[in-house]
């Protein structure tokens, strides 16, 4: 493991800066959806211990995104931010489908300023991008990513056209402290019923095994999960029902696909049915795709990640350790007011 020293953004709060990344790569605290508001340096600041004040986007409407920063370097630096989006996507290799966002002046890299608007950055400070991206409309679709890229002198970012492999993309994002997204949605919590759809695939040119496991948080013990593809290439039709909580408040079901063939794209529909009434306000389902390494294939093994997780409740719960390359996941959050996704 080596410590990054330069300007970085977070994959999840309690990335450190250290490479290759540990845990969540899809939670980046540092890109920061501030709907029509102005978000200040002091704010910024005092938040990056957390909590996460990034907030739904409005579609349709202003929505002011920041990227925030840190400078790991001992010595004072500088950098520009630039900020993508791409629709629906358990596995974000796909690069040909991201979209550059820019500010209301029309430019594509923002620099990072500090507290005094200044663009170097001091040792350890904090920055923000300046001005804000701004973003007012999405084209109809399910959920969007968000991708943030630092670009700096001494560690200029390269977005590959295209990925080798599966285990290539999860080693650029790993070994790339300068690159983080995020990925939520919402839905009303009048519904009954749920769905999103995401793309899934495998980059590899040959077929590949793989897990989807999808936690629940808050939802009534019961509530169904089916997941669903119907492209030929890749059936899937899976049927569970979420489990109670376990210790740590996680309803989790999961399901593996062996087989899915090399260079395939398709869709994912997941769906969740209420077995009465509407959705608890709160509750959040995350669903998580993941590759099974070959264990002959020194790539995979070297960026796969210990997953551990729990069926049960209580000291004489199951725990399920397996070694998996994380690829993508998308989070839908239940809300009294589903403003559009972050």
């Amino acid at each position: 493991m080596t410590q990054y020293n330069d300007l970085y953004v977070r994959d999840n709060f309690s990335d450190t800066g250290v490479t290759p990344s540990q845990g969540d790569l899809c939670q980046s605290p540092d890109i920061i959806p501030y709907q029509n508001e102005v978000l200040t340096w002091d704010k910024a600041s005092s938040s990056y211990p957390g909590p996460d004040i990034g907030k739904s986007i409005i579609n349709n409407g202003i929505n002011n995104i920041y990227v925030r920063s840190r400078n790991l370097n001992a010595a004072a630096g500088s950098g520009h931010a630039t900020l993508y989006y791409t629709n629906y996507s358990l596995n974000l290799c796909q690069t040909n489908r991201w979209v550059q966002l820019q500010s209301a002046g029309l430019v594509k890299s923002l620099p990072f300023v500090d507290g005094s608007g200044k663009t170097t950055i001091s040792p350890n400070g904090i920055a923000i991008s300046n001005p804000s991206f701004l973003l007012t409309g999405l084209p109809p679709g399910p959920h969007y990513c968000m991708i943030a890229v630092v670009q700096t002198t001494a560690h200029p970012v390269v977005i590959p056209p295209s990925f080798a492999s599966n285990s290539e993309f999860a080693r650029w994002v790993q070994n790339n402290p300068a690159v983080g997204w995020r990925n939520i949605s919402y839905a009303a919590n009048t519904l009954t019923q749920l769905s999103r759809t995401t793309r899934f695939g495998n980059v590899n040119l040959q077929a590949a095994n793989f897990v989807l496991i999808i936690t629940g948080r808050g939802f009534v013990t019961g509530t169904k999960i089916n997941s669903q593809c119907t492209d030929t290439a890749c059936p899937i039709n899976d049927n569970q029902a979420l489990p109670q909580p376990d210790t740590h408040g996680d309803q989790i079901i999961s399901f593996v696909k062996n087989g899915i063939p090399g260079s395939f794209w398709g869709d994912l529909v997941v769906t969740a049915t209420s077995p009465g009434g509407k959705f608890p306000s709160g509750a959040s389902l995350t669903i998580a795709y993941y590759q099974i390494p070959n264990t002959s294939d020194k790539l995979d093994m070297a960026v796969a990640q210990r997953f551990i997780m729990t069926s049960g409740v209580g000291e004489n719960s199951e725990f399920k350790t397996s070694m998996l390359i994380k690829l993508g996941e998308c989070t839908i959050r239940v809300t009294d007011n589903p403003l559009q996704i972050e």
